[in-house]
């Protein structure tokens, strides 16, 4: 079985709310999609508190992680993201 190549990002958003934050991060990956890289779908925000004001920029890019998985996309998403038992903001929640 052919193995995937997964990067996780972890990029910073200045937005109005969690769904805007997304709306904009799922934009970007799809702006970061190549030949070889596709966006599979799975977008996540967090609220940073920052007490000193803005200090990183919009689209500042703070953590990368790429891994190698013979799991397809979704499959890889459920085994280390998706697994129902987070405490976190997704794009699949209406």
């Amino acid at each position: 079985m052919s193995r995937l190549a997964y990067e996780e990002r972890i990029i910073i958003v200045r937005a109005g709310s969690d769904d805007d934050a997304i709306a904009k991060v799922e934009q970007y990956s799809k702006d970061y999609e190549s030949d070889t890289t596709e966006y599979v779908g799975y977008a996540m925000a967090f609220h940073i508190f920052d007490e000193n004001g803005p200090c990183l920029g919009s689209r500042t890019e703070v953590f990368s992680l790429i891994r190698e998985s013979a799991l397809d996309p979704n499959a890889y998403l459920d085994h280390f993201y998706d697994t129902g038992n987070e405490f976190a903001r997704t794009d699949t929640e209406d």
